[in-house]
């Protein structure tokens, strides 16, 4: 097995990609944090959507036992992504907790996918920290109910959002020049 080889099938154009469009989308909520509910679950479910495709396009090259959690995170961003996408008005109910679920979840996802990385790849803490960082905002709105106000998620998520596209750009960068020093070294 080739050095390559050890590290998760992780892609890192996909990466980059999901976090150009987490910086996007956080600037735009940032910027407009009274946005209509239809359009914030436009937003997040575009997201989502991307995130879980993302996870999937990771399992080329990953490894055998890398691909059930990419599977996992895959279709689960997958399908919460749809689900917003295709029913925004009547989501804008269950919007929050769905959210909620899928920040939980994908900060799961995150550390699992970090702490399955060779111990030599220095990248796994950004892995972990949007782990944690997802974990803390979904914890967060399942724990204080009292941030249902609009303005109030919409900050919380566009910070959020700011931060992932941040780690998930780094991310990529880390992929990129990793790749860069095994090919030519």
């Amino acid at each position: 097995m080739s050095e390559e080889d050890l590290y998760l099938g992780r892609q890192p154009w996909s990466t980059a990609v999901e976090g150009i469009l987490a910086l996007i989308i956080g600037a735009l909520i940032l910027a407009w944090p009274g946005m209509t509910l239809v359009t914030l679950t436009w937003i997040v479910g575009i997201f989502v959507l991307v995130a879980g495709i993302c996870a999937l396009i990771a399992l080329i090259g990953s490894q055998k036992g890398q691909r059930g959690v990419l599977i996992a995170g895959g279709l689960l961003g997958i399908i919460v992504g749809c689900i917003f996408l295709a029913w925004p008005i009547g989501t804008i109910a269950v919007l929050l907790w769905l959210l909620m679920i899928w920040l939980v979840l994908y900060g799961i996802y995150r550390i699992v996918h970090a702490i399955r990385q060779p111990p030599e790849d220095h990248s796994r803490w950004l892995d972990i920290c949007l782990g944690i960082i997802s974990l803390v905002v979904g914890v967060l709105l399942i724990a204080l109910p009292a941030l249902e106000g609009l303005e109030v998620l919409a900050l919380l998520l566009g910070i959020y959002a700011v931060i992932a596209g941040i780690i998930l750009i780094c991310l990529a960068g880390a992929e990129w020049s990793k790749r860069k020093h095994m090919q030519t070294g």
